[in-house]
């Protein structure tokens, strides 16, 4: 019979333990650093393309808590809370979500263009989102 020996193997398997424990602390930091980010490069946005006409509407753009479980983690990024004010051409006196003006300024209507600035800033902030993860990462990781 054949025989096989391993030397070090120990130390490999308390690096990848160091690792995990590193990486479960680093990535809701990366998260919420990220989150930062794009929450104010959508607040510009909307406010470049004119989504200000009562300022809730940009104020009310948040990030949630990280959510997920121990295989996932993620934070979702949108406009939060009610205006106040309902859709006054159908007499609706009821507060409508700012996640709904958001998805109607976002895609628009049959009457109304879109201004898509989700969209817009996610694509324009990617980079900074990136690089504010990464320094996260690297001082979490120290790499």
């Amino acid at each position: 019979m054949g025989e096989f020996n391993t030397v070090g193997l120990e130390d490999i398997i308390d690096a990848f333990g160091r690792r995990e424990t590193a990486t479960v602390e680093a990535v809701p930091k990366m998260l919420k650093a990220g989150a930062d980010v794009l929450i104010e490069a959508q607040k510009a946005e909307a406010q470049a393309m004119g989504l200000n006409e009562t300022g809730g509407f940009i104020n009310s753009i948040k990030a949630t808590d990280v959510k997920g479980d121990d295989t996932e983690k993620y934070v979702e990024i949108y406009p939060q809370g009610r205006a106040g004010h309902g859709n006054d051409r159908k007499g609706d006196k009821s507060k409508v979500r700012y996640a709904t003006i958001g998805f109607v300024a976002e895609y628009g209507t049959s009457s109304q263009q879109a201004r898509p600035y989700m969209t817009t800033a996610n694509a324009k902030a990617h980079e900074k989102v990136v690089e504010a993860q990464r320094s996260i990462w690297e001082s979490e990781t120290g790499k």
